[in-house]
This record gives structure tokens, sequence and C-alpha cells, in this order.
């Protein structure tokens, strides 16, 4: 990029003198308008973008009639704006190292619940089938686009037929929405005990997964919502509290990564763009 800069800068240079041998309709306005666009120029050579095209607008709108300078500075607007995309990608590309890099060495601590899936869902290991199967939690789960909910897992010898979750601490708590669809509530039973799982997807958790990730270091009491409306209650893990914590956190570093991605995406078919339009400029020549 910069010995692209500096082929612009040199150009530019050159533009300044050719603009200030036009002649044409008024020359005491001609000669303002030249004068505005040199330092536009100026202005970029200093890196003050927005100066500049402050400047540049002042010229196509103040002088109309000055057709040649008018194109000129639009030419130089659109120099301007490659120059800040170009930048932009490069903050882009960095921050996104960053967040792989921060994101590698985490998925160790998780496993995919179903590897053979499209977009298999992660889980930290800390709540896998082996160490949850008998006893009441809440698991934290993401997929690689930092999509984040959490399920509810009841074991016993009798059914309670939950349909909400509540997380308490002290006086403060989240509330989950109710979850009657068959696709996400499962119950079954081996004849001796009973299962019951609840998946919170689409955000119907309410907030419950996020309440727990940011109060992990302090007890948080869980009530499994039922009809009789006494609930089933228990306090939440240590374990488990940090399970959805790094999950939580996880999901949140995904999300952001395929943010990154999108934003790069979008700056790339922008400079693609803008470079196609101006191959015949007469500011910008590689």
């Amino acid at each position: 990029m910069k010995s692209s800069r500096n082929s612009i800068i040199a150009y530019c240079s050159i533009f300044i003198a050719l603009t200030g041998a036009i002649s044409s309709c008024s020359p005491s306005r001609e000669q303002m308008a030249n004068e505005t666009l040199e330092k536009a120029v100026e202005l970029y050579t200093k890196r003050q973008y927005n100066s500049a095209k402050i400047l540049l607008d002042s010229i196509i709108f103040t002088y109309p009639d000055l057709k040649q300078i008018v194109r000129s500075s639009k030419d130089m607007m659109n120099v301007v704006y490659l120059t800040e995309q170009e930048r932009n990608l490069q903050f882009l590309d960095s921050l996104l190292n960053i967040r792989e890099a921060e994101v590698e060495p985490l998925l160790k601590y998780f496993q995919e619940e179903d590897p053979q899936a499209s977009n298999p869902i992660l889980i930290n290991k800390k709540q896998s089938v082996g160490s949850s199967f008998d006893r009441a939690l809440i698991k934290a789960h993401t997929d690689r686009n930092g999509q984040f909910f959490i399920s509810t897992h009841y074991t016993g010898t009798s059914p309670i037929h939950h349909y909400a979750v509540k997380a308490e601490v002290d006086e403060l708590y989240a509330l989950s929405d109710t979850i009657t669809d068959d696709a996400l509530n499962h119950s079954f039973s081996d004849g001796n005990e009973y299962w019951e799982t609840i998946r919170f997807k689409n955000a119907t958790d309410n907030g419950v997964g996020e309440f727990i990730a940011s109060n992990a270091d302090r007890k948080i009491r869980i009530s499994f919502i039922t009809p009789k409306g006494t609930g089933y209650k228990f306090l939440l893990t240590e374990t488990d509290k940090q399970a959805i914590s790094e999950t939580y956190y996880l999901a949140t570093l995904l999300r952001e990564t395929i943010h990154i991605k999108g934003q790069i995406r979008n700056v790339r078919t922008a400079l693609k763009h803008h470079r196609s339009a101006s191959n015949n400029s007469a500011i910008i020549k590689k």
C-alpha cells in the first residue's frame, strides 16, 4: 500500500500544476477553486482525509460550472475514499488475526455434539454427557458462528414437566420464555428414571445464559419452572458456572470473528468497485 500511496501523492503534485494552468469561465472563481483543490490535495498527503473530503465537496457544490475542476475533484475524492478503505482493510485484517488467535486455544476445551452436522454445536468438555447424564443442570452451547444458547436437563424418579428456567443471584434474576414447542422440549423414561431437556434457542432463554456468565463468581440459584408452581430448585455447581461462562465468552469471540469477516468482504467489494470505476481516471494510475 505504501508504494501505491506514494505514487498517488506524486501524481497529485503533477495534477496541481496541471489544474493551475486551466483557463475557463471567470479567472477569479477558477483560481479560488484551484486553490481549494490544492489545499485538499495537501490535506490528503498529510492523511487528514475528512478535512480533504470537506474541501472537495465544497468545490463540487460551489463550482458546478467548472467542469474540469469538478471532475478532477471527484477523481480526487475517489482517491481519498480508496485510501481510507485500504487503511480500514489493514485494520480489519489485523483485528481478525487477533480474534482468531484468541479463539484457537479455547477450542481445545470444547467438543462437537454432532461432528457430522453442517454447522456442529460446540459444548464445553466440562459438561460432556458422561459428566451430566444423571443430574439436574444447565448446559451452554454455541455453533461456529457464535450463536449461543442454553439447555436445561432434569433427571429424577418422577417427571416435573418443566417449561421455563429462572436464575437468581440475591434479589436479581433472569427468567426465560415459556417453551412448549415439542421440537425443543424433550422427555423420556426407562421405567425407573425420567429425563427432561429443553433447548432455549433463538434467545428464548431471555438472557439467563448471559446472566449466569456475568455472575459466575457468585452463588446462583436455579429454578426449573413447573405447572405446580413450586418448581425444581438447586444451586448451580462451580463447574457448570465456569462452563457456561467459558462458552458464552467463546461465542462472543466467534460472533466478532464472523462480523469482522463480513466487514472485510464488504470493504473488498467496495474497493473492487471503486478501482474499476477509476481505471480511466487521471488521478490514480498504478
